[in-house]
């Protein structure tokens, strides 16, 4: 591949990024373009700005990609500013996009023709931080305390835990069960900050782990109850076997008990409440207390120093990490950047006293954090970025 080949290779991946449909395999060979080079990601950064996107538009008139090479060859590739067009927004931004990133590799073209003292000298121009997003990031604790790393190790056949084969293929592991019964073997899967994993356990029951989170679990279900420990924030898709009901304990909370039933539990130690929230099926909420409640699709059981529930939960809001996504409905600047700082793996403090506003938006948790912040912005909230130090000031 050709050097040139190689610059709108890169700008097709960028384009895409800005669509969020990068395929895993896409997501992965720009991120190693953006790890080769500081230039690179900061050519990334400025691509990608919305200012940029929203200021310059280039018009292609269906410009074909032999056409976009040859005009970048030659050089001859100018940016023509526009009035932005405010019909049909979503589809020009895209137009918008297309056009700056081809401009912007004209701009990589010329800087591959520069001499190394050059070189340098762009790496001492200030340029915001990089900070990327969350991933497939987790461990995989053993019976035998072993550790393995799964976002470096291969696809495969992974290990095997007595009677059961355990297979990764990107960002899931798979616990296959061959049905010949033996002791309670318990494994441990820990997502760091900026880390999430999904997990499919002997029985079929589907798990989804955010960030800072884990998951304690039988390796193949050898007892009467089905039971799994976590921390942090999971979602369930649970197999159905009336003779082996499913339980999630959370350690010092509670447990749920159920069947078979999809259903999303919030158990940070930094949030106000515990939350379970049920999509499908039925469930139940046992507290630590004593207090106990039954749930029906729609609710959401939430726990402070008792018991309540909540009639209408906004189901696409609680489970929007699952798919992808921040949703946030009129929530604090607290709340908003309690997932920041999970995700993205970022220190937040308080600079002055916090804003009493509330936010409303959804936004990509594959996008960079400038575009979470932009929410807020919008309504007079400032940041300070410092390496991965965000402070929040008035």
């Amino acid at each position: 591949m050709t050097r040139l080949d190689l610059q709108f290779r890169i700008a097709q991946l960028i384009k895409k990024y800005l669509r969020n449909n990068l395929s895993p395999e896409e997501n992965r060979e720009l991120q190693n373009w953006l790890n080769d080079d500081e230039n690179n990601r900061q050519l990334f950064n400025k691509i990608t700005n919305e200012e940029t996107l929203n200021k310059e538009l280039l018009f292609f008139n269906e410009l074909s990609l032999d056409k976009a090479r040859q005009l970048v060859a030659a050089k001859t590739w100018e940016i023509t500013k526009v009035v932005p067009i405010k019909s049909n927004t979503k589809y020009w931004r895209y137009v918008v996009a297309a056009a700056v990133i081809v401009a912007g590799f004209f701009a990589i073209y010329q800087y591959s023709m520069k001499s190394g003292s050059d070189r340098e000298s762009v790496k001492t121009t200030t340029e915001k931080p990089f900070i990327t997003p969350g991933g497939n990031k987790a461990t995989l604790q053993l019976a035998d305390g072993s550790v393995i790393v799964l976002d470096s190790a291969a696809n495969g056949n992974l290990t095997s835990q007595g009677n059961v084969k355990v297979i990764k293929l990107d960002g899931k592991l798979t616990y296959n069960s061959s049905n010949n019964r033996s002791e309670a073997v318990y494994n441990t899967i820990k997502t760091p900050r900026g880390g999430q994993y999904q997990l499919v356990l002997a029985d079929g029951s589907q798990v989804w782990l955010n960030a800072a989170s884990s998951i304690r679990f039988p390796v193949d279900f050898t007892e009467k109850v089905r039971k799994v420990e976590i921390t942090g924030e999971a979602y369930f898709e649970i197999k159905k076997d009336a003779a082996k009901p499913f339980i999630v304990t959370i350690p010092g909370k509670g447990q749920v008990e159920v069947l078979g039933t999809h259903f999303n539990i919030n158990a940070y130690d930094d949030e106000n409440t515990l939350n379970t929230t049920l999509i499908e099926g039925s469930v139940k909420f046992i507290a630590d207390n004593g207090e106990s409640v039954k749930l029906k699709p729609g609710q959401q059981a939430q726990l402070s120093s008792s018991v309540s529930v909540l009639n209408d939960a906004d189901i696409d809001k609680i489970i929007a990490w699952k798919t992808g996504w921040f949703n946030f409905d009129r929530a604090d600047i607290t709340t908003i950047m309690r997932q920041v700082s999970r995700w993205y793996d970022v220190e937040v403090v308080y600079e002055g006293q916090v804003s009493k506003k509330t936010f409303s938006g959804i936004v990509s948790r594959s996008q960079q954090i400038a575009e979470v912040l932009k929410i807020m912005e919008k309504a007079g909230v400032k940041f300070r970025i410092e390496g991965k130090k965000i402070t929040v000031l008035r």
